[in-house]
């Protein structure tokens, strides 16, 4: 339940953060091949110019002068940001291979990172219709358009063509692949790029995607943070802020949220760095610090929904600690019918040996009949068999 829960909520924009849970690893050396050695298609057409510009003037050329209506791409490879898998393969348990499926679905896992990816514009009635990030390890027809391929081009080369296609198009979501094309770079000039996005182009999509990529890098949680504590900025932004502090690898990350936690105002921004703790805890290390922020926002603070939403990933994180306070404050006197109600909830998601008998207790004897109702709504999903004899019994008065 945790799994999927946290699996349906981290999807921002066009990345998804992927986590072949199920999977054997492939080891990273039978995926890697130096970046030098990028393969090449063999239906690829090669193209001359003098730098990338030059060569995609040439493509675009020969293509018109081919068919001035058929569509195709032109493409080259890029240094590889280390520790990230794009448009991947693994194998599962069962034995077969599975794919992450096309696009920006991506893992932040050095055992199957994809160190040849290169960086494909498909051009259509003149202009480019879709831009995209393939590895090219894998096997694919391309919708049966021709390939203009640039080759291995420098990364000040592509960086630089990136950043004027990502700030001059008008198709968002060719400008929102172009930040993740730029984030996957190999290059310390990345973060400056993505905070130019940020501070100068007008679309939140886009905004977003540079501001979730700042968290991936590293370094910039300062920057990250004056985004959050912004009163002027969309409130969008500020959430991808949090979040992007919650899963980088930042050593003082849940420090970080912590302390903003305390000096932001804003309801949806709060609620956000709660759930940016709750991931941030995720992590191998860390659990029991984020437990401990988790329940002392569930216990002391006083807005009901940001209230709520700490009961809610508490009720994700497992051990008896968390347990309790659920149950404290399901029982408390002094809490809100809606914050026990939430505890209710919470508490019908953890395992059915843990839930069901104190969701029993509490349909029989919580003095309020709303939250009794809850539980006996939540138990009615269990499907377990103390919950039927519960209702015989019920049924029987």
């Amino acid at each position: 339940m945790k799994h999927a829960i946290l699996t349906s909520l981290v999807v921002f924009g066009l990345v998804q953060i992927a986590d072949p849970v199920t999977s054997h690893k492939i080891s990273a050396a039978s995926v890697v091949r130096a970046a030098e050695e990028a393969p090449q298609h063999p239906n690829f057409i090669p193209v001359q110019g003098g730098n990338l510009s030059g060569k995609i003037e040439t493509a675009v050329r020969q293509a018109r002068a081919t068919n001035p209506q058929a569509k195709f791409w032109t493409g080259w490879a890029f240094d590889v940001r280390p520790g990230v898998a794009v448009d991947y393969e693994w194998r599962s348990k069962d034995g077969k291979f599975r794919s992450s499926g096309d696009g920006f679905n991506v893992s932040f896992d050095r055992d199957i990172e994809t160190r040849n990816l290169g960086v494909f514009m498909l051009h259509e009635a003149g202009a480019i219709s879709r831009v995209e990030v393939y590895n090219l390890e894998r096997q694919r027809n391309y919708d049966g358009h021709t390939v203009f391929w640039a080759g291995k081009v420098s990364n000040d080369e592509s960086l630089n063509y990136l950043r004027e296609l990502t700030e001059t198009q008008q198709n968002k979501k060719n400008s929102e692949h172009g930040v993740v094309a730029i984030a996957l770079h190999n290059d310390s000039r990345v973060g400056g790029m993505l905070k130019q996005f940020v501070r100068n182009l007008p679309g939140k999509d886009v905004r977003n995607s540079a501001v979730f990529w700042l968290g991936q890098i590293g370094g910039e949680t300062a920057f990250l943070s004056e985004l959050i504590t912004s009163d002027q900025e969309n409130v969008e932004v500020r959430k991808q802020a949090a979040f992007a502090i919650g899963v980088s690898k930042d050593s003082n990350a849940l420090a970080t949220l912590q302390s903003l936690f305390q000096s932001v105002t804003n309801r949806e921004v709060k609620k956000q760095l709660v759930f940016a703790v709750s991931v941030n805890g995720n992590k191998e290390t860390g659990q029991e610090e984020a437990i401990n922020s988790l329940i002392h926002i569930a216990t002391n603070e006083k807005d009901v929904e940001v209230k709520k939403q700490a009961i809610f990933w508490l009720g994700q994180k497992a051990g008896e600690r968390s347990l309790k306070v659920l149950g404290d404050t399901v029982n408390s006197n002094d809490a809100d019918t809606e914050v026990q109600k939430q505890a209710v909830f919470a508490i019908s998601q953890r395992s059915k040996d843990e839930a069901v008998p104190l969701l029993i207790d509490i349909a029989k004897t919580h003095a309020k009949a709303d939250v009794r109702k809850q539980a006996i709504f939540w138990l009615g999903q269990t499907g377990d068999e103390r919950a039927v004899t519960f209702f015989k019994e019920l049924l029987s008065k």
